[in-house]
């Protein structure tokens, strides 16, 4: 108790340290991450001395759920439940060119009557940022603990540990171009969790390697150009899990469109992001085949009426299977929607999405893992509103349809919740450049 006393004692006197120190202006430099840097400190919800801070309190899908397993088990289990959260960002200016972030994020997950699915989740993360004229630099660390929904393979909650190092340098060659090179090494590890009699930690347990190299081209503050190539190397820790140590080689292409909330809603305007290229996935072990073809992520919204925008969504991208007589499959997800603006504070949206998981090769003995084995629609109906400047509300219907091509058996979903957001989240650039870019090489991780 004495120690746990003495280290508390020793955050805080960093804390008020932090409050109570002259404020050091940060410089914002050439280039365009060290100036997006810039505008989120600027912006941070609380500010002391050297410390800038954003913090919300945070209740997601507080609902009913039809079924929470989505007929992974057979059956239909219907539940309550909401997840209850308190991200807390800290940055501190250390001086004029290095700025040290912090993040957390602890959730809780509630569900009514299935106490088997209630479950604490954290991810902490810490970087380090040097924004000098034309150079930026970042290098950070992260562990994340967390339950999730696994995958269209298996929808469901599966607790998944992960560790993260990951660098980033950007140089800002013109006021047009600027080269970026990222590193980021990821462990994923899942335990003690079981499906289908199959231990997830023999079949999936893994290192992820990844180098990528991008040009950006800047054509105006609001719209840039990038070329994107990739090199990825995922190693397997499982003895009987080692087919499946693959090396993937990627490129990509695209553009990013992003204008402030007061002047998205032209007609004509787009909004978002394209990244489509090309990946080979090469599986180093004898006899399996290979996978190749178009991943991508575009997520992009158009102005179509004075108060009216539509959207269109396309992924896809390559996840290991849960299955040992499975390697890979190809995950795909495409759909559209449309947004309105009721009044300045308050939308309501509907989106159309589709999914499917596509084997590309036979398992072992000639199983079942082959074509496309699960096909996945969704109607989603949202209305939300923003009832002041930190506090902001949303009701969400969904209705969700699965179908098993194996044995043609359908599994409906619907679910209707709330959600409640006060405070500024904030949040770090996990993905490499502001979430442009995935870290990951067209594999979904």
């Amino acid at each position: 108790m004495k120690l746990i006393g003495r280290r508390l004692v020793s955050v805080l006197v960093l804390i008020l340290g932090a409050a109570i120190a002259p404020p050091t202006a940060l410089g914002q430099g050439s280039t365009w991450a060290g100036q997006g840097l810039a505008r989120t400190m600027d912006s941070a919800m609380w500010r002391a001395g050297i410390m800038r801070a954003n913090a919300a309190f945070t209740l997601t899908d507080a609902g009913y759920d039809s079924d929470i397993y989505y007929g992974f088990f057979g059956e239909t289990v219907p539940d309550a439940s909401a997840s209850v959260g308190t991200p807390v960002q800290l940055l501190f200016s250390v001086n004029k060119t290095v700025v040290l972030e912090v993040y957390d994020s602890p959730r809780y997950d509630f569900y009514l009557k299935t106490k088997g699915e209630r479950a604490w989740n954290n991810t902490l993360r810490s970087q380090l940022h040097f924004v000098l004229s034309s150079v930026y630099l970042r290098m950070g660390g992260e562990l994340a603990d967390n339950r999730r929904r696994f995958s269209q393979e298996l929808d469901i909650n599966i607790r998944e540990k992960t560790e993260r190092l990951d660098a980033l340098a950007l140089w800002q060659v013109t006021r047009a171009t600027s080269l970026a090179l990222i590193y980021d090494r990821t462990g994923f590890d899942y335990g003690d969790a079981v499906y289908g009699g199959e231990s997830l930690a023999n079949t999936l347990n893994r290192n992820v390697d990844s180098l990528e190299f991008a040009t950006f081209v800047h054509v105006d503050p609001h719209f840039r150009f990038f070329v994107d190539g990739q090199f990825g190397n995922y190693a397997f820790t499982g003895l009987t899990s080692q087919v499946k140590n693959t090396r993937s080689y990627s490129v990509f292409g695209g553009f990013v469109s992003v204008f402030q909330r007061e002047t998205q809603r032209r007609v004509g305007r787009i909004q978002g992001y394209l990244r489509l290229g090309y990946t080979r996935f090469d599986v180093l072990a004898p006899g399996q085949l290979d996978g190749s073809g178009l991943v991508g992520d575009v997520d992009l919204s158009v102005g179509i009426f004075r108060l009216t925008n539509a959207r269109v969504y396309y992924s896809k991208g390559y996840e290991f299977s849960i299955f040992s007589g499975a390697t890979f499959y190809a995950e795909q997800n495409y759909g559209a929607g449309l947004t309105r603006l009721l009044s300045r504070r308050a939308l309501l949206s509907y989106d159309l999405t589709f999914g499917q998981s596509t084997y590309p090769q036979m398992g072992e003995g000639g199983g079942p893992y082959s074509g496309t084995l699960y096909r996945f629609t969704t109607h989603r109906l949202v209305m939300s509103a923003t009832l002041s400047r930190y506090l902001r509300l949303s009701l969400t219907g969904t209705l969700g349809r699965r179908l098993t091509a194996e044995t043609g058996q359908a599994w409906n979903r619907r679910i209707i919740a709330l959600s409640l957001e006060y405070g500024t989240p904030g949040g770090p650039d996990t993905g490499p450049l502001g979430g442009l870019l995935r870290s990951s090489t067209g594999i979904i991780d």
